[in-house]
């Protein structure tokens, strides 16, 4: 740690140095911090000054004329991302509150989702509400909860369903698992794929922390059989580019599915069918505001009604 010559004076930072302390961590220099707030460098240079006097350590190191943050103040940015985060949620919503704006949704779901399901939602949403602001993150099921509890996310969409007192989910509607293969697969001619069936492929699969992993250990244990995969990654989409290379086949979720991501490979349905369902959370001491509520009733139509359709289609297809 640098300690500064200079005796700190005690007491917590306010909004605007933790402000200013972002922006020089987000940008890297005092000049562009100050570009970014629409203040002037030496007006920068004073706030920061004041922080590193009152915590009474240095935050930054001058070297060839670049700042270099230290251990304490990348310690410090983790704690100030977040803070920084709930100051930009509250001025949307105290601009939508105001009249200026017509509101903001924050989701936050597994990545399959965000394949094309979220983006569809979106699509149909915003014709219909031009204006609103979608804040969307694909992101793993470790970070859903967090995200929810800590109010930076208006709902949750995923697979597993979450386990907290403060957290509300319910049941959307129900998707599927479906194999798939490389095209020329001696399995391609079937029209459902067994378990059994893949006796001796190299399964491109997941782990047990995963939401998709569990399942299908919990399915297939029911059955008497192992599902340890040759090849373990961490979502569908990436078990997908490893068939579409030749590598094995993969167990995937269907809500992922799309011409797009299963181009030049075979989708197969499963039996005995594995049970998936859709879930949305959202937090129960801050229940989402009426747009966000607006966006999930698209979100549901568009489960409901065209992912069974587009599932459909592609088994057809390949």
């Amino acid at each position: 740690m640098s300690d500064l010559p200079a005796k700190a004076r005690s007491g917590p930072l306010n909004l605007r140095q933790i402000e200013v302390f972002h922006a020089i961590m987000v940008t890297g220099s005092l000049s562009a911090a100050g570009r970014l707030l629409h203040v002037t460098q030496p007006a920068i240079s004073r706030v920061l000054a004041s922080i590193e006097l009152r915590l009474g350590y240095a935050l930054f190191e001058r070297f060839k004329g670049r700042l270099h943050p230290t251990q304490e103040a990348r310690k410090l940015f983790q704690e100030v991302e977040s803070i920084q985060a709930g100051v930009n949620r509250l001025n949307d919503m105290a601009a939508g509150l105001a009249g200026h704006g017509p509101g903001v949704v924050s989701v936050v779901s597994s990545p399959s989702f965000g394949e094309w399901l979220i983006p569809a939602a979106t699509a149909r949403f915003c014709a219909r509400k031009p204006g609103v602001r979608i804040r969307y993150r694909p992101l793993g099921m470790d970070a859903l909860l967090p995200q929810l509890l800590l109010g930076h996310a208006d709902i949750a969409i995923s697979t597993f369903r979450p386990e907290h007192p403060n957290v509300v989910t319910s049941e959307l509607a129900q998707g599927e698992i479906v194999c798939v293969l490389p095209a020329g697969h001696r399995l391609a001619r079937e029209k459902v794929i067994e378990p059994a069936m893949l006796a001796g492929e190299m399964l491109v699969g997941y782990g047990r922390d995963t939401p998709l992993g569990e399942t299908l250990f919990r399915g297939w244990a029911g059955m008497g059989l192992e599902s340890d995969p040759a090849i373990e990654v961490r979502s569908s989409q990436t078990a997908c580019s490893f068939v579409r290379q030749g590598v094995g086949v993969a167990l995937v979720d269907s809500y992922g599915l799309s011409d797009a991501l299963v181009h030049g490979m075979v989708v197969r349905r499963v039996e005995p069918a594995i049970a998936l369902s859709v879930h949305v959370s959202h937090s129960r001491t801050e229940p989402p505001p009426s747009v966000a509520k607006a966006f999930l009733n698209q979100f549901a139509h568009v489960v409901k009604k065209e992912m069974p359709a587009m599932t459909r289609a592609i088994i057809d297809r390949s």
